[in-house]
């Protein structure tokens, strides 16, 4: 059988399964030339058919690589992001939202500028008077004028009406040098001698070792600054072993005034109490207080445990105002007051937080736990009842409550959770101010009196002995309880002495 070229071109065009349409043919060819000629591009086909699975088997499987490799890429990507929302949120901790000093910001905060009030700097007027208050003259010159007679020829006379003015002048110091000459007796029978002596020898007096003491106990200078401020002001020459003697001297005499405040401080009815840093030879120790409106104690001790805070107040069995440090589980629950202000700086980080929710709740805690001081404030300043009050705060507690396990369900934000279980452990005890009028919503009275310490601290940077310590501890709680009843720390410290 034979076929046409004719045939063969419209053949190979209409046929599509074969996907040879451009197959052309020169020459005629019997039907077996032409079947050998499509078995062999049959053959080829199905080989590059074979080439062509194999390829996309192995695309398939640099797929499933790559949909693998995507998948880690992926997961890693989140943990970085993870780490990097955990490393901003770092970065974002500040003297505001946490306990940093403000020395140890990285960024400084521009604060913004207030409208200008159009008022002049300074006192404004119906302000209570605070200016220069008349001394009693040791002096008096009377200033007459010069004129005799008036213009018009008439006598003057002089009236008793007068306008006073002050000049004030320090005289130059010396100190006041008592002599004690020791003499020597003899007999002239036998030539036995007699000598006498002072008992209780020391070299400087009562003022002179107060002074001393006032200027390192209460005014934290250093003893070489306490040896350059007398030698040039007082005209007192004396060595360092002098002011560190003087000062351990006091500091022994006012052991019985430190006890009596300590005593003093256990019976009251609700203590701030808080801690800070100190420094004893290099090494880590602590600075207790215990303060309230009429006392203030210090105590430095090598450890911050719980051991070291019954040593200082075994006996104390009242209210007390702390932050959340756990030491203080020691006290009742139902005694103890957790300060706010240390949770509106968490609340505060939390709305800091790159986490959007959790910046949200952060915010709303921060507005709930303001509304907490406005109505404390509030009542305190008669501006409300105090049952108002009360109601008012009952309803500012759900809703913190119902915020804070809100922050507590956020599994994205472990850090954040973590502060929220532990804030809400305590809950019960950040609300004994609205029971009791006398105990405040925060501990802030306890961070400025512990000042007193961290100023010394700044300046003389550790003490070097127990007796230092001692020393630090009894003066600074004398010159903080006589501040706080406005008194003289001086008067008190030299009558003591």
């Amino acid at each position: 059988m034979r076929c046409d070229k004719k045939g063969l071109q419209k053949w190979s065009e209409q046929d599509t399964t074969i996907g040879y349409k451009n197959y052309l043919i020169d020459k005629p060819m019997n039907l077996e030339q032409l079947v050998a000629r499509l078995e062999a591009e049959i053959l080829t086909l199905r080989h590059e058919l074979h080439q062509v699975r194999l390829e996309n088997d192995e695309l398939r499987l640099e797929n499933e690589k790559l949909r693998l490799k995507v998948h880690e890429l992926t997961a890693s990507n989140e943990k970085l992001q993870t780490k990097l929302n955990k490393l901003e949120d770092k970065l974002n901790i500040n003297s505001s939202n946490s306990g940093l000093p403000s020395s140890k910001d990285i960024y400084k905060i521009e604060r913004k500028s207030k409208p200008s009030s159009g008022r002049k700097p300074g006192g404004q007027p119906g302000h209570k008077y605070n200016g220069y208050e008349f001394k009693t003259p040791d002096k008096i010159i009377n200033v007459v004028p010069e004129e005799k007679l008036c213009e018009c020829g008439g006598a003057l006379v002089l009236s008793e009406d007068y306008r006073a003015h002050q000049k004030i002048e320090i005289p130059p110091i010396k100190p006041f040098v008592t002599e004690y000459r020791l003499h020597t007796c003899y007999c002239k029978a036998c030539a036995r001698r007699y000598e006498t002596g002072l008992d209780n020898y020391k070299l400087l007096e009562k003022n002179a070792e107060s002074i001393i003491t006032s200027l390192g106990g209460f005014f934290n200078n250093s003893k070489r600054d306490i040896q350059t401020i007398l030698s040039q002001i007082f005209n007192l020459d004396i060595s360092l072993g002098l002011v560190s003697s003087s000062e351990a001297r006091v500091s022994a005499k006012l052991e019985n005034k430190y006890n009596e405040l300590v005593s003093k401080a256990e019976e009251s009815e609700y203590l701030h109490l808080d801690e800070s840093s100190a420094n004893n030879k290099g090494k880590m120790s602590w600075c207790w207080i215990a303060a309230n409106k009429a006392v203030t104690v210090f105590k430095l001790m090598k450890s911050r445990s719980r051991n070291a805070l019954e040593k200082f107040l075994p006996e104390y069995e009242g209210k007390v105002i702390t932050d959340r440090y756990a030491v203080y589980n020691v006290y009742d629950n139902e005694k103890r007051q957790i300060c706010l202000a240390h949770l509106r700086r968490d609340f505060k980080r939390f709305a800091h937080s790159k986490n959007l929710s959790l910046s949200k709740v952060g915010k709303s805690l921060i507005e709930i736990i303001d509304l907490v001081f406005a109505t404390h404030n509030g009542m305190r300043s008669g501006k409300i009842d105090r049952l108002y009050y009360l109601r008012r705060i009952r309803k500012i507690k759900k809703k913190m409550l119902y915020y804070l396990k809100t922050v507590s369900n956020v599994e994205e934000c472990e850090q954040a959770k973590r502060v929220a279980d532990n804030i809400l452990k305590s809950f019960d005890m950040m609300w004994l101010f609205a029971a009791d009028p006398q105990i405040e919503p925060t501990n802030n009275f306890a961070e400025r009196q512990i000042k007193h310490h961290v100023k010394y601290r700044k300046n003389s940077l550790f003490t070097w002995s127990d007796r230092g310590d001692r020393f630090i501890e009894r003066t600074k709680s004398l010159f903080a309880t006589a501040k706080l009843q406005n008194l003289n720390p001086f008067q008190e410290l030299r009558n003591l002495i």
